[in-house]
């Protein structure tokens, strides 16, 4: 009994380790576009006014000129793009001024809003900071929302969330991108969706609904194309129910809301910033000289790289962070098996909600790529599919025999967590690795030949350790509480 009542202590203990590992694996303006993202949230109204100063509208739509300290300009991914040199070039202590670029409304801006109330001078203690939040935020409303799910949407949720997660939702996750605040959002709206549908008591729905409106708020606030992957989400679920119950679905009220919200969302970000771009709002625009033709052909023999990227496919961080082969090598397999044998079990209905996001994993691109005559990795990356990546999973598992417990993960979930944690483990080596002396030191210890690391904080080693044992024990102990189709023992 004492074990039980413990296992919730340990589990968040453990995902407290994962969160800060990933948290300080990478230095400031690691993650994508951060040199966009930083100056948003410290100009942000929730930030202290004198470390921002607005100079107006730019030439750019969508941006506005602003002068920030030189550590949140263009120079605080000094190390983008080289692989072989480290983030000891940056200099966080100085005090000149520069002028760069921040959102005005290419953003619908809420992401900047929220963690615009973190921003403080110590720019390096405050990016911790805000990483910290945002892995907490997201876990947060993850385990929540399985946890007030249906039954038959627990096992398949859980499973689904650890398998997609290794290794490039773990590192938006941790991150100044809202990207992954989209992510988390979106599977806990398809998630609390599936529990609308089922019976509840007053307090219980009265929590489905309240996490549901706030990651639907925190998505479409976020990223303008969080609308998108929301109506999708709405649409998936809506087909794992019977054919007499789709048009029941989608009068719910609460999936109204949420449609009807998303839609106002893309709309007013298609009149205001970009009429043509549809899912691409927010993303850089180039009018590349290419024939249709070539480009779909050019993009559909490497699609694939869309899908597989956020699985170890693409480099983290500027994509300049490349992964061991182990990572590709287990995260892929484990979530082609999942969808492969949860379709041939699935009903129906759960075959017809994996086709539709399936097929909406290869419109997405496809559409957005045309628009523009970009090709697979130019503009277009792998994270901006993540949200739908775990829905994919989950609704491959929901109608299963899995799902309804009749089947156990027994030795192959032992073997899953085994290959996952070394894959987590390599992955985080890797991007610390990057930053720490640059790619051409390839041995183990983090400390040998070192060029940059926090000034204070756990030794880079240690963290290693904390990542690798915190993600280790989380996904063990989610594999037990599967397999017992309870609550967490």
């Amino acid at each position: 009994m004492q074990a039980r009542a413990l296992a919730p202590v340990v589990f968040a203990l453990s995902l407290l380790l994962l969160g800060t590992a990933w948290a300080l694996s990478s230095p400031v303006g690691s993650s994508p576009d951060d040199d966009f993202h930083l100056p948003s949230i410290w100009c942000s109204p929730t930030a202290p006014n004198d470390l921002c100063r607005d100079l107006g509208p730019s030439s750019r739509d969508g941006f506005k000129r602003v002068e920030v300290v030189a550590s949140l300009g263009p120079e605080v991914a000094c190390f983008r793009y080289q692989m072989f040199e480290s983030a000891a070039c940056q200099d966080l202590q100085t005090t000149d001024l520069v002028e760069t670029t921040a959102n005005d409304d290419l953003y619908p801006g809420g992401y900047y809003f929220l963690m615009g109330s973190l921003a403080r001078e110590g720019i390096a203690q405050s990016v911790v900071l805000m990483r910290l939040f945002n892995f907490a935020l997201c876990m947060a409303m993850l385990v929540l929302s399985v946890f007030l799910a249906p039954t038959r949407i627990r096992r398949s949720a859980a499973v689904a969330l650890v398998v997609t997660s290794v290794p490039m939702t773990l590192f938006l996750f941790s991150s100044t991108n809202p990207s992954g605040m989209v992510i988390s959002s979106t599977s806990v709206v398809w998630i609390l969706m599936h529990a609308l549908l089922e019976p509840a008591g007053r307090r219980a729905r009265a929590l489905q609904v309240g996490l549901l409106v706030l990651a639907a708020t925190l998505a479409l606030t976020s990223r303008s194309d969080a609308g998108v992957f929301l109506v999708v989400a709405a649409v998936s679920v809506a087909f794992s129910q019977p054919r007499s119950k789709i048009k029941e679905v989608m009068s719910h009220r609460v999936v109204v809301a949420l449609v009807a919200a998303s839609a106002v969302f893309i709309a007013l970000a298609l009149v205001s910033r970009f009429p043509d771009a549809g899912i691409g709002i927010g993303m850089q625009k180039v009018d590349y000289d290419r024939t249709l033709a070539e480009v779909f052909f050019y993009n559909f023999i490497n699609l694939p790289l869309m899908w597989t990227g956020g699985l170890g496919g693409q480099g983290l961080g500027w994509l300049d962070t490349p992964l061991p082969l182990v990572v590709t090598f287990v995260a892929v397999p484990l979530v082609v098996v999942l969808i492969t044998l949860g379709y041939r079990d699935a009903s129906t209905e759960g075959r017809r909600s994996v086709a539709w996001i399936l097929a909406m994993l290869a419109v997405i691109p496809f559409y957005v790529m045309a628009i523009d005559r970009s090709l697979v990795g130019e503009i277009f990356q792998a994270r901006y599919l993540l949200p739908l990546l775990p829905i994919a999973v989950m609704c491959a598992l929901a109608s299963t025999r899995f799902s309804r417990g009749e089947i156990s993960i027994g030795s192959a979930g032992i073997f899953a967590v085994v290959a996952l944690s070394v894959a987590q483990a390599a992955a985080l080596h890797a991007n610390m690795r990057r930053y720490v002396t640059g790619v051409e030191v390839r041995v183990l210890d983090l400390d040998s030949g070192r060029e940059w690391w926090w000034p204070w904080g756990p030794s880079a080693n240690l963290v290693l350790v904390m990542g690798t044992a915190g993600f280790a024990i989380a996904a063990w102990q989610i594999s037990r509480w599967v397999d017992r189709s309870g609550v967490m023992r």
